[in-house]
């Protein structure tokens, strides 16, 4: 399969489909015309002009749970400076090892990996016990309302599943240790208003400046320390193999922040990641106010991307904004981002961390990987299409695949939405055969 899954990966880089705005037919129709080469009939559904979805079953005989691979998204985030990478972005060229390409690791691989094993599998004759589906999807890069979401609420009785494996997993996160994702952070994008009196420049003496009250507010949620909790980074913590006193303090919420800074200075990667993980993190991203140099604005926007932890809801965010705020709060305006900028409000989902299916991963990884290595259970700190099976049906969802180890936990890490992003092919290789293997046994 190794040939037929780079020629797909390389030709949906090639189709750059960027979001927005999507256009994700172009590799939707790669996807089938490759199904249809197995004889296999793809369902495509296409909710608006040039963005679609497909989804293929392999009917099982009804005697055990149902399997997805996916949702996998054909979607790509955009390039911000093409003259950055080594080489061209869209091209999908081949170098080092590795295909090179927007979207190679988030996360065309695997939808290629996934596609290719579902074709084998059906051209076998596979008799499954539960359906086996494949579904791929548009939009995922901008809150899946025209891919999962839109299947889920459209076509519930088609996508419906008790399983389902898609991105991402695999990441090497200590000797012989690679993660497993049961479950992700939610989201709460949020947009601050700021007013003041518009007036000229040149005479800003107690001048009303929504620019300066913005500024203010941004200094106020730096410094503000929402709640610590160590629920779910205590197993994390366990797994990796941390011991002892530090253990303690890292499971401590009182003594977290003191040992974060202390790890930071060895791995700002490793303390970012358990940051992430033990509290709701906000970050003011986008900022916009005043139109002309020569004018105090009268008006700003402060845009802030908002993660919390499974538990916690829209309240919760308006409640720690207000203590950070402090008399600020009265001056300020607190929105929701729109929809149609991302800004769905999206509840933290959680699976099964324990059980006889991450179990079959594990046993799976020790057989490609080596006997010596252990899966380790993590959340993702972003929201994946995963939420929307686990919030319809408790889909047992997990994100699943296998690296070769030649690229380490902050390489890829940097790789998601970043310069260079590529993937190597033992990888492909390694994913395949995992899927090949998953599917095998747990419908057998």
């Amino acid at each position: 399969m190794k040939d037929e899954i780079i020629s797909l990966v390389q030709e949906m880089i090639q189709n750059r489909c960027v979001n927005p705005p999507g256009n994700e037919m172009k590799s939707i129709r790669t996807i089938e015309r490759y199904l249809s080469s197995f004889g296999i009939v793809s369902e495509i559904f296409e909710p608006t002009p040039d963005r679609g979805n497909l989804l293929a079953t392999i009917k099982g005989s009804g005697e055990g749970p149902s399997l997805m691979f996916g949702p996998g998204h054909v979607d790509v985030v955009p390039v911000e400076n093409e003259d950055e990478w080594t080489v061209p972005p869209f091209e999908g060229a081949f170098m080092d090892g590795c295909i090179w390409g927007r979207g190679a690791i988030d996360m065309l691989y695997i939808v290629a990996c996934q596609a290719a094993v579902f074709a084998h599998l059906h051209s076998e004759g596979f008799k499954p016990k539960g359906d086996l589906k494949l579904l791929v999807v548009a939009d995922e890069e901008n809150g899946g309302e025209l891919g999962a979401k839109w299947m889920v609420q459209n076509h519930p009785e088609k996508v419906k599943v008790d399983y389902l494996v898609t991105e991402a997993g695999g990441n090497p996160i200590g000797t012989n240790l690679v993660s497993f994702i049961y479950g992700e952070k939610g989201t709460a994008w949020s947009r601050m208003k700021f007013r003041g009196v518009e007036k000229h420049g040149s005479t800003p003496f107690k001048s009303d400046n929504a620019v300066v009250k913005m500024a203010e507010v941004i200094q106020r949620i730096s410094d503000y320390q929402p709640p610590r909790d160590t629920s779910i980074t205590k197993p994390f913590l366990k797994a990796i193999g941390i011991g002892g006193v530090k253990l303690a303090l890292l499971n401590q919420p009182r003594t977290l922040g003191f040992m974060l800074n202390r790890l930071a200075k060895r791995s700002k990667g490793d303390a970012a990641l358990i940051h992430s993980l033990s509290q709701m993190t906000w970050s003011p991203n986008v900022c916009r106010g005043g139109v002309k140099i020569n004018t105090v604005p009268g008006s700003a926007i402060l845009d802030i991307d908002v993660r919390i932890l499974p538990g916690q809801d829209e309240e919760y965010v308006r409640k720690h904004f207000r203590k950070a705020l402090g008399p600020l709060v009265d001056d300020v305006e607190i929105e929701r981002m729109k929809t149609d900028e991302g800004g769905a409000f999206i509840m933290g989902s959680l699976s099964d961390a324990n059980s006889p299916f991450v179990e079959l991963m594990e046993s799976i990884v020790k057989e490609i990987r080596g006997p010596e290595f252990t899966i380790v259970p993590m959340i993702s700190s972003g929201a994946t299409d995963c939420r929307f099976f686990r919030q319809a049906w408790n889909t047992q969802a997990y994100g699943f695949s296998i690296h070769d180890g030649s690229l380490d936990m902050a390489t890829l890490l940097s790789l998601f939405h970043g310069t260079d992003e590529r993937v190597p092919i033992k990888t492909l290789e390694m994913t395949a055969k995992g899927y090949m293997e998953l599917a095998r046994r747990f419908l057998a």
